[in-house]
């Protein structure tokens, strides 16, 4: 309690009343790069359930000379470290991704942080870096205008906002990458409060506007119980403390 008899840190109140609306990085690969957090994802929350996922697409400068993940992986491996990639900050999920598919790649990029995704993104169009890893949402719009490349998409299979655009799994066999933001708990809120949220969240989402707004945005809804929550947070949180671990990303 604090002086005044008030919670010190209201954000751990366990009543029901207190949620929270992550990005997965947040609670899946945070812990791995700071040193130093506040809280500790896995002791300080129980999940709810995952909200909305999607993909994010791999784009170049439309003047690039790359017009495949291929060409791109290997003018890598024949520069090391020459070719960079924006983000939109370390340990964002643009990053995160970008990471992965370096790490994947077997390739030496170097990151170059942003204030954010729209400056990582003007970055790229201004030819400041050679390639970035972004939401579609925020991407699609300078794809289609013709100011970047789309090269490929994180998902298993081609994604239908961007129809022609192939899976980077056809180039690295077994790559996936999935943003998503869900509801979180602090550790203590009553399991039928838990349930019950989560109830109320997946007939929510079953709402067809609800689901064309999400479309738009490269967003699928998914409503997954607790449980499942729970199993995917902890794999995901094993693959990020790899990636982390072999791309040597730490913030003191």
């Amino acid at each position: 309690m604090g002086p005044d008899g008030g919670d010190r840190e209201p954000w751990r109140r366990a009543d029901g009343y207190t949620l929270f609306f992550p990005s997965g990085s947040v609670v899946t690969a945070n812990q791995h790069i700071y040193a130093k957090m506040n809280y500790n994802p896995e002791k300080d929350f129980v999940p709810v359930t995952n909200v909305v996922s999607g993909p994010q697409v791999l784009v170049v400068n439309a003047s690039s000379p790359y017009k495949t993940v291929k060409d791109l992986i290997n003018a890598a491996k024949a520069q090391p470290g020459k070719l960079t990639f924006g983000h939109a900050g370390i340990g964002s999920q643009t990053h995160l991704a970008a990471e992965n598919f370096v790490n994947s790649a077997k390739i030496d990029a170097i990151a170059v942080p942003y204030r954010g995704e729209g400056p990582g993104l003007a970055g790229l169009i201004s030819g400041d870096t050679t390639f970035f890893v972004g939401n579609v949402a925020a991407a699609i719009g300078h794809i289609n205008s013709g100011r970047l490349r789309a090269l490929g998409v994180t998902s298993k299979t081609e994604f239908p906002l961007l129809p022609g655009v192939p899976a980077i799994a056809r180039t690295l066999p077994g790559f996936e990458n999935t943003g998503w933001f869900g509801i979180v708990a602090p550790t203590g809120t009553p399991n039928e409060i838990v349930q019950k949220v989560y109830r109320d969240t997946k007939k929510a989402l079953e709402s067809s506007r609800l689901r064309a707004r999400f479309y738009v945005q490269g967003l699928a809804p998914v409503g997954n119980s607790p449980e499942e929550m729970g199993r995917a947070m902890k794999e995901e949180t094993q693959l990020w403390a790899r990636v982390v671990k072999e791309r040597n990303i730490r913030v003191q």
